[in-house]
């Protein structure tokens, strides 16, 4: 997903990506406050903190930030002066994460492609989403996780502005085209502006939001 990320112009504008996977050693790379951390988490979730505090850590060293990054109940604590946002699906894991002031917040999502039946989408979509992929062809179950992954991205990011969000039908997405997926573009939620943007590999979905000053 790294490479892809990169062939499509990187990650957005003044920001850094990282990524972790399920057969990389990646304990070494966590700060030993993460690490004791870790040890009070159960046993099932040790591997997905594991991954995305290792893909949080490559982060900050571009950034020439020190960790840890620790947590506020489940939600990831970058150190001061670091937006960023963590996620991990199916032994991937995502971190991505800025220190320019201009950037408020980010929101990142990794999901697998196609594993969302055609029915989640009354749940999901508004009437506009859902018009719109009652229009596409091809495979609606792709549209739907990248729709799912972005609304999941805008609400990490608005969550870390403390902006809270009733659902995911509260968050309408652009519908326009990047590669046949509704993720380019900008949405506004509660007067709080998000650039939206990402793509997808042979298995999944990866989106992004960034909300600026």
């Amino acid at each position: 997903m790294g490479a892809a990320v990169a062939r499509h112009g990187g990650p957005p504008h003044g920001t850094v990506i990282g990524f972790t996977h399920e057969d990389e050693d990646t304990t070494a790379a966590l700060h030993p406050a993460e690490r004791r951390l870790m040890a009070t988490l159960p046993v099932s979730r040790r591997d997905d903190f594991r991954r995305g505090r290792a893909a949080a850590a490559r982060c900050l060293t571009r950034l020439g930030t020190p960790g840890p990054v620790l947590a506020d109940g489940r939600l990831p604590r970058f150190p001061d002066g670091v937006t960023g946002s963590i996620s991990h699906r199916d032994g991937t894991a995502v971190c991505l994460a800025a220190t320019d002031v201009r950037i408020r917040a980010v929101g990142v999502d990794i999901e697998l492609a196609d594993v969302l039946p055609p029915a989640a989408a009354h749940l999901l979509c508004t009437e506009r989403e859902r018009t719109w992929l009652e229009q596409r062809a091809g495979n609606v179950g792709d549209q739907l996780a990248a729709l799912f992954s972005l609304k999941e991205s805008a609400y990490k990011a608005l969550c870390a502005l403390g902006v809270t969000v009733r659902g995911f039908k509260e968050i309408e997405c652009p519908v326009g085209l990047c590669g046949g997926f509704p993720i380019t573009g900008s949405v506004t939620v509660r007067g709080v502006r998000l650039e939206t943007g990402g793509l997808r590999s042979a298995r999944s979905v990866l989106t992004w939001a960034v909300a600026r000053t």
